[in-house]
């Protein structure tokens, strides 16, 4: 399985969090994300691919795309993220 995490209203969509076969692969990740982003493997078994974001800052306010991939089956959806 694998669940890509992604901001949308940034220049070129880039990364907030990669999940790839049971671990998080996050070497790409946009810079201010490292050590705040966090999938639940077994919520990822329920269906559940929430992402849970700690330390939120005002500049996490923004449109998220979440692409899920299991073998031949994909589906996403788009998340807008207000911080008050």
């Amino acid at each position: 399985m694998r669940v890509e995490w992604f901001r949308l209203d940034l220049k070129d969509s880039q990364l907030v969090h990669l999940y790839e076969d049971h671990e998080d692969k996050n070497t790409d990740q946009i810079q201010s994300y490292r050590g705040r982003t966090k999938l639940n493997d077994q919520e990822l078994q329920r269906g559940n691919a929430s992402l849970k974001l700690s330390s939120v800052r005002v500049s996490d306010e923004g449109l998220y795309k979440c692409f899920i991939q299991y073998k031949s089956w994909s589906d996403d959806a788009t998340v807008n993220v207000s911080v008050e």
